[in-house]
């Protein structure tokens, strides 16, 4: 029995199609087990990051935490941490700039 091209060619993309579907709810998931940082911010001078797993380092300048997909930073001047808790704390200054960690495909094209 022959297939045509055009089916070998439907049966090819198809798996490819429902992958690309698929990959955001996988991130939901993720993001519901705790495993993503959630970095959100109020204005220009707080905060709020969720699901870190340990303070890298602090400064009046800087503050680095680090989180399941590599470092997030914090960039500013007077920057304080409050309310640190568990996985949890809130950055208050003047914040001018926050790295967040990226994976795979997520960076932003260079060149």
């Amino acid at each position: 029995m022959k297939i045509s091209r055009s089916a070998k060619t439907a049966a090819t993309v198809r798996p490819e199609r429902r992958r690309r579907r698929s990959l955001p709810a996988l991130e939901w998931v993720e993001d519901a087990a705790g495993q993503c940082a959630r970095a959100t911010v109020v204005g220009s001078r707080s905060l709020l990051v969720e699901n870190h797993t340990g303070i890298l380092s602090f400064s009046d300048e800087r503050v680095r935490l680090n989180t399941a997909r590599g470092p997030l930073c914090v960039s500013g001047s007077d920057l304080t941490l409050r309310d640190v808790r568990p996985g949890a704390l809130i950055v208050r200054g003047s914040i001018s700039r926050v790295e967040l960690p990226c994976v795979g495909g997520d960076a932003p094209d260079e060149g």
